[in-house]
């Protein structure tokens, strides 16, 4: 198993910023939410700036490109679906939400990386979930976060590098994006491991013809498959934005040797 790299820069996504506090969110819903509860999360620009001041803002020096992820893959049991509304977006402009195909990510692989990434196994990673505890005294669920299997602090993972999505039974590459950021490849060299990383990453965020970008309004819904989509919000304004994701827990994440990538699936190869 590969160590994660020894100066690695532990960052998050504004989007995926939805702690797993006890009790009510502590982050208050816009007046026209319904009720919040443990299964309810905000995502809120003004948690994010509390939480993240350095991530957060249109004034960032990072790479926007670094927020990519699907949700909650640190868990044992992570989500399939999820559901976010926003119901207020931002005040002056911006906010956007981006999402990638994981099933064209492993497309874009050679025939020879495709057999390497279908052999692997990769560790996800949260540390900041911690860190946020620690510096900010929020007390996280610690048991049955949805499912038996989701439990204890350590938020950490290991899943499959390509996942079978069950309901397409195509390949999608999965142990990529920020998830795997403080995680690592397993069963190769740390070094390896940064490599692969980088370049399974760059597949997701600089093919923009695999890429959707939506531009929410007031209310606006969205859904989506966390086995098979990646996804990034756009911190381009001032102004507050908010939101109510729900996500669903699907299997644990398995790949079928059996399975076809969705190009091959199609008749594209």
């Amino acid at each position: 198993m590969a160590p994660p790299a020894a100066d690695a820069d532990v960052q998050t996504s504004p989007e995926v910023v939805s702690i797993p506090t006890k009790g009510s969110i502590t982050q208050p819903a816009h007046s026209s939410a319904s009720k919040l509860d443990d299964e309810v999360s905000v995502i809120s620009s003004e948690q994010n700036r509390k939480y993240y001041a350095d991530r957060y803002g249109y004034s960032a020096k990072r790479l926007a490109s670094e927020g990519w992820h699907a949700d909650i893959t640190f868990e044992h049991i992570p989500s399939d679906y999820a559901i976010l509304k926003i119901v207020q977006p931002p005040e002056d402009v911006g906010g956007d939400t981006l999402w990638a195909s994981g099933y064209e990510a492993y497309d874009r692989l050679s025939p020879a990386l495709q057999k390497l990434a279908d052999s692997l196994t990769a560790t996800h990673h949260q540390p900041n979930l911690v860190k946020v505890k620690d510096t900010f005294g929020a007390e996280l669920i610690d048991e049955f976060r949805g499912a038996p299997e989701n439990n204890g602090l350590d938020f950490k993972a290991e899943h499959p590098v390509v996942r079978t999505n069950p309901v397409t039974g195509w390949k999608s590459l999965f142990g990529a994006g920020h998830q795997v950021h403080a995680g690592w490849i397993n069963g190769v060299t740390g070094r390896e491991s940064e490599i692969l990383k980088a370049y399974f990453y760059q597949l997701i965020s600089e093919d923009h013809d695999l890429q959707v970008r939506f531009r929410w309004n007031k209310n606006d819904l969205a859904v989506w498959d966390n086995r098979s989509v990646f996804h990034t919000a756009t911190y381009d304004y001032t102004g507050k934005r908010q939101g109510n994701r729900v996500v669903s827990l699907g299997e644990k994440p398995y790949y079928d040797p059996n399975s076809r990538s969705r190009r091959e699936a199609l008749g594209l190869l």
